[in-house]
């Protein structure tokens, strides 16, 4: 019995051996022929040694040719080896290729900057340009990048334009964003009063997993009425 298991043991290992052959022959023969998601493909296998045998510096070169063909994706994974030391820890090299990410439509790449800016990262603390590349992360569908601009303007009293970022962090999947948005339709603060629009945020937050959401959308279900769980 233990050689048949042992036996088993080796034909499992040739054929996910032979899966990861062909899966890296796939991506690099698409690769060469410029397709920029397989390059990004075969780079994140030698990134983290999936099947193959973990090389960073193979990693970056074909993240920096998925970049050169036009994919953000590629320019930010480079940026994120520069930042965490994959490829020669390098700050001022990790905020070029983020913002070359970012100009390419990667909003990742937007938030990265965005983040560099807001900490003092490699660059001088500036806060009006974290504020720039989060806003372009939230364009291109962030949802932290929006939360963190709602929450600013709901500090400033803002809450007229809070309110419009909590929506658009609610929508890219921020549970808490979600029951923010709720509250302000509730109480008709920076929006029209709408007890349906409250009801129908907390389901999302309650969807997304935020119980608090659940609650409080019930409450409003049965009582028409909400308060605070």
């Amino acid at each position: 019995m233990k050689k048949l298991f042992f036996m088993l043991a080796i034909v499992m290992t040739v054929f996910l051996y032979g899966l990861d052959f062909e899966r890296e022959s796939t991506y690099q023969n698409a690769c060469d022929r410029s397709d920029a998601s397989a390059c990004v493909a075969l780079g994140a296998m030698y990134h983290s040694g999936d099947g193959v045998l973990q090389s960073f510096a193979r990693a970056k070169a074909l993240y920096t040719r998925a970049c050169e063909l036009g994919l953000g994706l590629g320019c930010a994974n480079v940026g994120y080896m520069y930042e965490n030391g994959h490829a020669g820890k390098n700050l001022s090299l990790a905020l070029q290729w983020y913002e070359k990410a970012c100009v390419l439509g990667d909003g990742e790449g937007c938030a990265s900057v965005a983040l560099m800016y807001e900490n003092g990262i490699g660059v001088s603390e500036d806060m009006q340009k974290a504020v720039d590349y989060h806003d372009r992360a939230c364009v291109y569908g962030i949802g932290r990048s929006c939360d963190y601009l709602a929450l600013r303007y709901e500090q400033d009293e803002n809450f007229v334009d809070a309110a419009i970022y909590y929506q658009r962090a609610c929508d890219a999947g921020m549970a808490e964003s979600c029951v923010r948005l709720a509250e302000m339709y509730y109480y008709g603060q920076g929006v029209a009063q709408n007890e349906q629009k409250a009801k129908e945020a907390f389901q999302k937050a309650c969807d997304l997993g935020e119980q608090s959401g659940c609650k409080n959308a019930e409450i409003i279900k049965a009582n028409h009425g909400w308060r605070a769980e």
